[in-house]
């Protein structure tokens, strides 16, 4: 012996012997029956998504609507230069916006449409309920604006390619 199996005695349990229950794992609830295992916290990965996607569809048209609106004060303050010797880079420029444009509307309506579906899926699973319910208005509030704004284009009557 060499003076420290005093300190380390053995932990095999008798035959026959009472063997304790495991102590509980923290974060089990008190109220839980013994043995049955206590569900796993819902997730809000699909409400944070439609959150995301409906504050990323308002996001993009409120830049949209900037940089077209600063593309528009630079032409307008260079109107002499853009009609007489500048005409190429002008034209670029229109250009430049009208993608712009129609990236900003078609990528609004997508975005806005998945936040919409994807929040819905959240508030019916409880998936992050509250972040869906945010996603869900924000989409809804770009779907609305976009679709107006489509209609209300295309009645107009005085859009080249688009109304006679």
């Amino acid at each position: 012996m060499s003076g420290t199996d005093e300190l380390f005695p053995d932990a095999t349990p008798h035959p026959g012997a009472a063997v304790p229950p495991p102590p509980p794992v923290a974060g089990d609830p008190v109220d839980a029956a013994p043995g049955v295992a206590a569900p796993a916290p819902r997730r809000r990965g699909i409400g944070a998504a439609a959150f995301v996607l409906g504050l990323l569809a308002i996001l993009g048209d409120l830049i949209g609507l900037i940089v077209a609106f600063f593309t528009v004060l630079g032409a307008i303050g260079n109107l002499g230069q853009i009609l007489t010797t500048n005409v190429d880079n002008s034209l670029g420029a229109f250009l430049g916006v009208v993608i712009l444009a129609f990236i900003v509307f078609f990528g609004g309506i997508l975005f806005a449409a998945l936040a919409v579906i994807l929040g819905i899926v959240a508030v019916v699973r409880n998936r992050g309920r509250v972040l869906g319910i945010f996603g869900v208005i924000f989409g809804l509030v770009v779907l609305v604006s976009h679709i107006a704004f489509g209609i209300y284009v295309t009645t107009q009557g005085n859009v080249p390619g688009v109304t006679n």
